[in-house]
C-alpha cells in the first residue's frame, strides 16, 4: 500500500472545507494582507519623516556657514567668511547625498524596489567620495585652526575624523546587506544620524545648551529608531543592537581618550604641517 503524497492530500483537504470555511480563510488572508500593508505604510512614514527631519537639521545647522552664501548678494544677510574650495566641494557632495537619501527613502516606500536598487548604485560613488572629502576637510580645518567647541585642534580633528569613518563603516555594511531590506534601511538611517547629524546639531542653536545639550539631541535621534521598533513591533531589530553598540563604542568619550594621547597630537601636528 502506497502512502499518499502531500500534493494528493491538499485537494482532498480543501475539498472537505465548507463554503463558510473557505470564506473565513479568505477573510483571514485579506486581514493579514491589510495588516502587512498597514505596517509597511507606517514604516514608510517613519523612515521618510526621519529622513526629512535630518535634512532640515543639516540645512539649519550649516545655513550660517554654507547655505546662506548664495543668498548674501540677494538678501541683507551678514557676510560669512570665505570657504576654501575643498570645503565648498565637500559641502556640495554632502548636500547631494542628503537629498539622495531622502529621495531613496521616498522611492523605497512606494514599493518601486527596482528603481530604488538601480539608484542605489550611486552609493558606490557617494560613500568613498564622502569618506575621502571628509578626511581632507578635517585636515583642512585643522590647518585653518578650526577647533569649534573643542579645546584644541587635535581634539576637534579626532571628533570629526571618527564621524567620517563611522559613516563609511555603517553605510558600507548597509550596502552589503541590501538583500535584507529591514536591516539595510536601519543601518542607512543610523549612518546618517550617527555621523552626519552631530556636526549639524553642533552648529545649530542647540549649541547654546553646551556639549550636554548637543549630546542629548543626538541621543534622542539615535533612540527614536529603536523606540519606534519597540512601539510597533514589541521588539528592537537586531540591526540596531549591533549598530548602536558600534556607535556607542565610537562616541566622544572614546575619541577624547585617543585625542588626549601624545601620539595623536604628534600625528595631527605632522599631518597639518
Amino acid at each position: 500500500m502506497t502512502q499518499a503524497s502531500p500534493a494528493q492530500d491538499a485537494p482532498e483537504a480543501s475539498a472537505g472545507l465548507t463554503s463558510n470555511d473557505k470564506q473565513t480563510l479568505l477573510r483571514k488572508g485579506e486581514q493579514l494582507r491589510e495588516c502587512i500593508q498597514t505596517a509597511q505604510r507606517r514604516d514608510h512614514r517613519f523612515f521618510l519623516t526621519m529622513a526629512i527631519v535630518a535634512a532640515i537639521t543639516v540645512f539649519l545647522g550649516f545655513f550660517p556657514t554654507y547655505f546662506q552664501k548664495p543668498l548674501e548678494p540677494l538678501l541683507p544677510l551678514p557676510p560669512t567668511p570665505k570657504l576654501a574650495t575643498l570645503l565648498l566641494i565637500h559641502g556640495a557632495v554632502m548636500t547631494a547625498y542628503i537629498l539622495f537619501y531622502v529621495l531613496q527613502t521616498a522611492i523605497a516606500g512606494t514599493g518601486r524596489r527596482a528603481h530604488h536598487m538601480t539608484l542605489g548604485w550611486a552609493s558606490v560613488v557617494f560613500i568613498p567620495a564622502i569618506s575621502i572629502l571628509g578626511t581632507m576637510a578635517v585636515i583642512q580645518g585643522a590647518r585653518l585652526g578650526h577647533k569649534q567647541i573643542w579645546p584644541d585642534l587635535e581634539t576637534s580633528a579626532i571628533i570629526n575624523i571618527f564621524d567620517v569613518f563611522v559613516f563609511a563603516i555603517l553605510a558600507t555594511a548597509a550596502i552589503l546587506l541590501r538583500a535584507m531590506p529591514e536591516t539595510h534601511k536601519r543601518l542607512m538611517l543610523l549612518a546618517l544620524i550617527a555621523s552626519i547629524l552631530p556636526a549639524a546639531i553642533a552648529r545649530s542653536p542647540v549649541i547654546r545648551l553646551g556639549p550636554a545639550g548637543v549630546g542629548a539631541v543626538i541621543i534622542a535621534f539615535l533612540l527614536a529608531c529603536p523606540f519606534y521598533d519597540l512601539l510597533t513591533r514589541r521588539r528592537i531589530h537586531r540591526a540596531y543592537y549591533w549598530g548602536l553598540v558600534f556607535v556607542v563604542c565610537t562616541m566622544p568619550p572614546t575619541r577624547l581618550a585617543i585625542g588626549h594621547t601624545q601620539a595623536w597630537h604628534r600625528f595631527v601636528d605632522w599631518v597639518i604641517r
